[in-house]
């Protein structure tokens, strides 16, 4: 087993961070995968770090979205919902974050792909049925619980939070784009709020001075995954003004098959 992070790993797993954080086929599980396919025990810590990367790609993306829900009053509805929308998942992070490193069923990578199967056929269904009419505007109150629930179900590797969200936005009748931003702003503040306390989580627990990775490696997958999240948020909302979800879910099915057919080769 390889314990220790390279270069060029570094570039995969914050190439893997980047792209999958926001396309809806769940990062986490992207991550289990890797570490899998890398022969390394799962490096929870500098997966964690990546999350920086993707947070300054969110924060810059949307940076002048947020400059108005903060100073413009004829935004102040639309910034309530989104903080309320965070709600349901900050409990959930708070009841259940140690599953997420304790569980043996969240880390084994045959359950991550089978919930990517899973969820990406609930993802397909909402977009085939959903009728697409509604706008970001019209989020009401009850569309910002649903999908703060949703969002929460996203501790679960395999699901995706971008999936999970945008599944909920289709469901209750958004445009795919719409939806998808209405995903990307309440995923700010809840990012930001997540990987702060598991940094200062890990700095608690000396969990750094343990950590694989030399600071130069761990520069490296941020970076990249700063860079290709951006690149990732910017291709969705692009992707999804003309086109189906199909795409995201054939590869969710892809990876799945794919794990699931190497798993007797590279887990023997």
């Amino acid at each position: 087993m390889n314990d220790s992070i390279s270069w060029w790993q570094a570039i995969v797993l914050g190439l893997t961070q980047g792209l999958t954080e926001f396309i809806p086929v769940s990062s986490s599980a992207h991550l289990n995968i890797a570490h899998w396919i890398f022969d390394q025990p799962r490096e929870l810590t500098f997966d964690v770090l990546l999350h920086i990367g993707t947070l300054f790609a969110l924060a810059f993306y949307f940076r002048n979205d947020w400059k108005e829900l903060l100073t413009n009053p004829a935004q102040r509805k639309l910034r309530n919902l989104v903080f309320l929308a965070c709600v349901p998942a900050v409990i959930a992070g708070v009841l259940l974050r140690d599953l997420e490193e304790s569980s043996p069923l969240f880390i084994d990578v045959r359950f991550n792909a089978l919930m990517m199967i899973v969820m990406g056929a609930v993802l397909y269904a909402a977009d085939f049925y959903g009728r697409k009419q509604r706008t970001i505007e019209d989020v009401k109150t009850n569309d910002a619980l649903f999908i703060g629930v949703s969002q929460a179900l996203a501790l679960i590797p395999g699901v995706s939070r971008s999936g999970a969200t945008l599944t909920a936005g289709l469901i209750n009748g958004f445009e795919r784009a719409d939806a998808a931003r209405f995903s990307f702003l309440l995923s700010l503040p809840i990012t930001l709020g997540a990987v702060g306390f598991e940094v200062f989580n890990a700095i608690r627990h000396d969990k750094f001075s343990s950590l694989n990775a030399s600071i130069p490696i761990i520069l490296l997958g941020v970076i990249v995954s700063a860079a290709s999240g951006f690149w990732a948020i910017s291709f969705l909302l692009n992707y999804l003004k003309t086109r189906s979800v199909t795409l995201f879910v054939v590869w969710r099915v892809v990876v799945a098959l794919v794990v699931f057919a190497l798993y007797p080769f590279l887990s023997s």
